[in-house]
């Protein structure tokens, strides 16, 4: 008989433990002893209200929930760091490259050098041989100042063509592709061109004079 009332009373109290779980009257949370409503129950021994807690299996789940978000949270972060750092990377080693490239033209452009001297001892010496020849009468005046006259038109067509490719280079960004440096050729072909003016001015010093004489009586 007793075991029967036993086994009745396990049945009794079994209901209240399990509906004990997170029901508090006054809704605390994690409420300690002896609480806040004089219905404490601790049955797990943990210095905490049973009804201000959710059940030991509830407790251990929402546990795994919680720490398995902050992983998820902490996963997320990392990878943003991550992407962050890899973007970062990228545009260092853009940056770099650019800087890398603008500095190497850069140093070829100052180490570029214009032949001044050599073309103009070429061009003075071919001037003077046709100047003898003419003298001697081997070529005819006309022809010698004919061959520098051509030259002088060559050579500023040539200056002067590269001159307006650089200017639309510079002005629009437009880069017309030709197998030679432009801007070098421009500044060769200028050089070539002003020392064979300065011949051609020779032909006319008396005109020139003149000029400046009626000038300057006016």
């Amino acid at each position: 008989m007793k075991k029967i009332i036993f086994t009745l009373s396990l049945f009794l109290v079994t209901p209240i433990i399990v509906l004990a779980w997170d029901d508090c009257p006054v809704g605390k949370v994690n409420s300690s002893y002896p609480g806040d409503c004089g219905k404490y129950v601790d049955t797990d021994n943990d210095g905490i209200c049973d009804r201000s807690q959710p059940a030991p299996e509830d407790r251990n789940s929402n546990f795994s929930n919680t720490e398995t978000i902050i992983n998820e949270i902490d996963n997320l972060k990392k990878n943003k760091e991550l992407e962050k750092n890899a973007e970062t990377d990228i545009d260092v080693s853009l940056e770099s490259k650019t800087q890398f490239a603008e500095s190497d033209k850069s140093n070829k452009e100052h180490k570029r050098i214009y032949h001044l001297l050599p073309i103009s001892l070429v061009l003075v010496f071919l001037y003077l041989f046709g100047y003898i020849l003419s003298k001697r009468k081997i070529i005819k005046v006309v022809n010698h100042r004919k061959i520098w006259n051509f030259l002088l038109l060559l050579t500023f067509l040539s200056s002067g063509i590269t001159g307006v490719l650089l200017i639309i280079r510079v002005n629009s960004g437009i880069v017309i592709p030709l197998p030679f440096d432009i801007l070098f050729w421009h500044v060769e072909t200028g050089i070539a061109m002003f020392v064979i003016c300065i011949f051609h001015i020779s032909w006319h010093l008396f005109y020139f004079k003149n000029m400046f004489r009626k000038l300057g009586k006016k």
